[in-house]
């Protein structure tokens, strides 16, 4: 196997990921932090409930319901009044459901789910608006019915795929707001701090005492299995753990920052490499500390597996 040890390319990468690794803490943080004050799961599961009940009314009385309320997170010292819930499990939705739109009328009814559905299909036209199912709604019904041939527990389960499947779009744009939120935190953190990925890559290579530094931090970070600054506890928050993340990127020294040095100082190419440059380490930001963990951790283990350099000592 060839001895990789001492490729300064090698390490130029492993500081690079390093740096990636840490700086995609800080906008997971911040990004955390902002979803969270939000509360966007909770915002986007209403927009999946939306969808299936469609009427602002029957929205309301579904959010109303008991089951619904006791997932309600209480009031806290930050957010004085109540939030809804971020997730509801796929059997209260089953049942929530029939309750809005098909009630029991006895003790007896309670349990017949079948019957209650049959019932909330065959309501009149002059049905108060709440209680007559949308059309998504009663093809929901149908599918379902259809489906359970009488079996009260498929017929459940039924509609829990259908809502399943309906969180799962919830989710997904969920995902890409997030998405789109983070690279707006990577850029402005990268165009806030100079982060120039051509920059940073071209110091590395020609300081080998910081190279050494960085690579040396990395793979304790790599043996440690997480990052110290990561790592929150007592009354530590998301924006402690970034800003010690900041702190830890300071330390190595790097060309970060703004100064006459690193600006550019011709308009057209030296500012056209600068935007690349901050394109570059904002697109490696989005792809999140848990990818540039796993990569670090394998371009570690490279850098590792060829024999060590010979010392004076064994020459």
């Amino acid at each position: 196997m060839p001895n990789v040890s001492g490729i300064a390319a090698l390490d130029v990468l492993i500081g690079l990921f390093f740096l990636y690794f840490l700086l995609s803490i800080v906008c997971s943080s911040i990004n955390e932090a902002i979803a969270s004050v939000l509360n966007m799961r909770a915002g986007y599961l209403e927009r999946g409930i939306r969808t299936l009940l469609s009427r602002d009314g029957n929205v309301k009385s579904f959010y109303s319901h008991w089951r619904v309320r006791a997932l309600i997170k209480p009031p806290g010292k930050i957010f004085k009044g109540p939030r809804k819930p971020s997730y509801i499990p796929s059997r209260t939705f089953a049942l929530t459901l029939l309750d809005t739109f098909a009630p029991p009328e006895n003790a007896a009814e309670n349990d017949d789910l079948i019957a209650r559905a049959e019932r909330a299909l065959g309501a009149p036209e002059d049905e108060s608006e709440s209680r007559r199912p949308t059309e998504i709604v009663r093809g929901l019904l149908r599918d379902a019915l259809a489906e359970a041939r009488g079996d009260r527990d498929k017929f459940r389960a039924s509609i829990e795929r259908s809502f399943d499947d309906v969180m799962d779009r919830a989710s997904g744009w969920y995902k890409r707001r997030v998405q789109l939120i983070l690279f707006v935190l990577a850029l402005g953190l990268v165009c806030l701090i100079n982060a120039d990925s051509a920059a940073l890559a071209q110091r590395l290579w020609k300081d080998d005492a910081l190279r050494a530094a960085v690579v040396s931090q990395a793979s304790k970070v790599v043996q440690a299995g997480s990052a110290e600054c990561a790592q929150t506890g007592g009354a530590e928050t998301r924006a402690d753990a970034a800003a010690k993340c900041v702190d830890q990127v300071n330390e190595f020294g790097l060309p970060l920052g703004w100064s006459h040095e690193s600006s550019p100082h011709n308009f057209f190419w030296d500012g056209l490499g600068k935007v690349l440059g901050l394109l570059v380490t904002a697109f490696a930001l989005t792809l999140g500390a848990p990818f540039w963990f796993d990569l670090l951790g394998k371009v570690s283990r490279l850098r590792g597996s060829g024999p060590r350099e010979p010392t004076s000592d064994s020459k």
